[in-house]
Formats: C-alpha cells, sequence, structure tokens
C-alpha cells in the first residue's frame, strides 16, 4: 500500500514539474529569445515574411499611417528586442536617415509602414538580425503640410496625412468663425494664382484635393451698409442670397422720414442705378435711404 502511494505522490510530483515548464515555452517567441509583450495594436511595424510573432509595439499617433516623409520630419525607428540600434532621426537634406549597420537609408517618399518593411528587409538580408521587427513613426511632420489662416478657431500648419479636400482641411481647423467669410481663398503651391471658393456653394470647390505647400485663408465677413433715414444705420454681415430689404430689417427699418421707394445703392465706388429693395446685395455694397418728399 506504502509503495502505491509513493508512486502516486511521484506521478504528481512530475506532472507538476512538467506543467512549470512548460509555462516559459509559451511566452517566448521563437526570435532571438525575446519574451512576448501583452497585446497592442502594431501600427507601421514591420517583420520578414514567415516571422514568428513578435512583441506588440504601443500604440503610436494614426496621423503618420498615409504620411508620405520628407526633408527635416523626425521619425522614431524601434527595432524590438535591440534598443541600441533604435533611434530619433531627423531626414536630411537628400532624403535620408543613417542607422547603425546600413549607412544611409533613403526615406523620401516613403509612408512609415514602408520605411519600417525596408529596414527590417535591410537588416535581415545583410545578416544582421534574424526576422526583426521594426516599428516607425512619425515625431515632427515638418516636409508635407497645408497652412489654415484668418477667421478660423484653429489657424496653423496641418499635416497631410491623408487626403485631403478643401473643405476637409477647412473642418479640420473648426471651419470659419463668425467674424469670417462666407468664402475660402485658395492659394495652390503650383503658383497657379488664388482661387475663391464660397462656402454657400461647395459642391464644386470644396472637393478640390490639397497638395503640399497649399494655403486656404478664411478672410474677415464681407459687410453690407446701410445709412441714411434709418433707426440703426451701420455695418452688417453680408450673407449670400440676401436682398436689400433685408438688409434695411437689419438696420431697423426706416424712420418716420424715410422713403422705401426712394433708395441709393452705390457698389465698388459708384451710384447704381434701377435697382429696389427686393434686387440681391452684393458684397460690400452701401444702402442709403433718403427722405420722403413732401
Amino acid at each position: 500500500m506504502r509503495n502505491i502511494f509513493l508512486t502516486q505522490s511521484r506521478l504528481f510530483t512530475a506532472a507538476l514539474a512538467a506543467s512549470a515548464l512548460a509555462l516559459p515555452v509559451a511566452a517566448q517567441t521563437t526570435g532571438a529569445g525575446a519574451a512576448a509583450a501583452p497585446a497592442a495594436p502594431v501600427v507601421a511595424s514591420s517583420a520578414p515574411p514567415g516571422a514568428a510573432a513578435a512583441p506588440a509595439a504601443p500604440p503610436r499617433a494614426a496621423a503618420a499611417e498615409g504620411y508620405r516623409l520628407g526633408p527635416d520630419d523626425e521619425v522614431k525607428v524601434f527595432i524590438y528586442g535591440q534598443p541600441d540600434l533604435s533611434v530619433t532621426t531627423r531626414v536630411k537634406a537628400d532624403g535620408t536617415i543613417r542607422l547603425a549597420m546600413l549607412g544611409a537609408v533613403d526615406v523620401r517618399g516613403k509612408t512609415t509602414a514602408e520605411l519600417a518593411d525596408a529596414i527590417a528587409a535591410g537588416y535581415a538580408q545583410g545578416g544582421y538580425l534574424e526576422r526583426p521587427s521594426v516599428n516607425v513613426e512619425v515625431s515632427q511632420f515638418v516636409s508635407r503640410f497645408v497652412t489654415v489662416l484668418g477667421n478660423v478657431p484653429q489657424a496653423g500648419n496641418y499635416p497631410l496625412d491623408r487626403p485631403y479636400t478643401v473643405a476637409g482641411m477647412l473642418a479640420r481647423a473648426g471651419g470659419a468663425t463668425a467674424t469670417g467669410a462666407n468664402a475660402v481663398i485658395l492659394t495652390p503651391a503650383d503658383g497657379s494664382g488664388p482661387v475663391r471658393i464660397s462656402l454657400a456653394e461647395m459642391n464644386a470647390g470644396a472637393s478640390r484635393p490639397l497638395s503640399p505647400g497649399d494655403i486656404l485663408f478664411i478672410p474677415p465677413a464681407e459687410k453690407v451698409y446701410v445709412y441714411g433715414q434709418v433707426q440703426s444705420p451701420g455695418a452688417f454681415t453680408f450673407v449670400p442670397g440676401q436682398t436689400f430689404r433685408q438688409a434695411l430689417a437689419l438696420a431697423g427699418g426706416p424712420t418716420l422720414a424715410g422713403s422705401t421707394k426712394r433708395i441709393k445703392v452705390r457698389r465698388a465706388g459708384k451710384e447704381v442705378e434701377g435697382l429696389n429693395l427686393d434686387d440681391p446685395v452684393k458684397p460690400e455694397d452701401v444702402l442709403v435711404i433718403r427722405e420722403k418728399l413732401f
């Protein structure tokens, strides 16, 4: 009976030992002995085909996924399990960065994912690393951006990290403020000259794609001026489709001495004849309500 008990105890102990030995094996990769990290999204990382699962990278800014690298951009290159090879560096004027053992690496026009692939392939083909896993992220966007200026909540330089249209970039900057005009002025980087795009009729210009170096400017709101025999003369924000009658209402309407039949309109410094209160206003028009003739 005692022999049976000892045999069972030995079998139980052996099972525990085998179980303990199995635990470290499950936590290893087939790479250079690096232990697997907790699962997390891997962005812009690369490993050669057929490589075993590498430790997951910490999430990075998604903004760089479609961004094409260029001179003066700053990039972070991280090679898992090889901290001495990881580096933060700026792209040189010739479009290259320097990495240990690889030397100059051409990055111009590449996305972070494409650059990660190229670096991983370079270390693997050169025999420096077996199944390297590489992550690249942009820490400073410099080379490819659009400038948004004027009457917007968040003026500044915005990276072209994905394809943008005029409407999309304007929305990213917060749209026009209450003091902004109902139009955006696009100055293309190709030197073709400024283009004015109405915010009230964005169908045509809104879908225009933007290129690096383009400038969007929201000018101050255009005005319409109402003077003469009115309750509250002054300057009022122009609204597309507005009539002189509506502009007169903004000024509180005519006084008792004012005549709505005797209006005067000045446009671009010249008096315009034959207009009435139901005609549309143009930006910077001046409406004058004259006195009644008794």
